[in-house]
């Protein structure tokens, strides 16, 4: 009775412990997700801003930059701050505990570090081009 007992209590344990390492690692995707989406979410109002300027020089007739290129920062601005709001409209916080919370913030975690790096490569390029010359 004794072992059957100690065996029962081990069991309890290991499964506690894997169930605690489990939440530990969606959790700590939670937190990764957060950490990409608030950094990329502070600079929304400055891609507006930069999407501004360039749109007021595409407006203008005499430009000192090539149109085209213009056209394509202007998109790829309007890109970075769409897909962060598309992001945010379809990301839903899932319970930590299910089974299949690791998986699916794996994939948020995917599309909200492609918005991170869409975003911060928009900028980069909007301030060499603005800025720069």
């Amino acid at each position: 009775m004794k072992k059957t007992v100690g065996i029962l209590v081990l069991l309890l344990f290991i499964f506690a412990c894997r169930e605690q390492k489990k939440n530990s690692v969606a959790e700590k995707l939670n937190d990764d997700i957060m950490k990409i989406h608030d950094e990329a979410m502070s600079k929304s109002a400055y891609v507006l801003k930069l999407k501004g300027k360039v749109n007021v020089l595409l407006d203008s007739l005499n430009i000192p930059f090539d149109r085209d290129t213009l056209q394509q920062l202007s998109s790829d601005l309007y890109k970075a701050d769409r897909l962060m709001l598309d992001w945010m409209h379809q990301y839903k916080e899932p319970d930590l505990k299910s089974d299949t919370a690791e998986r699916y913030l794996q994939k948020q975690l995917d599309m909200i570090t492609e918005v991170h790096e869409i975003t911060f490569k928009s900028i980069q390029s909007a301030e060499r081009i603005l800025y720069e010359k």
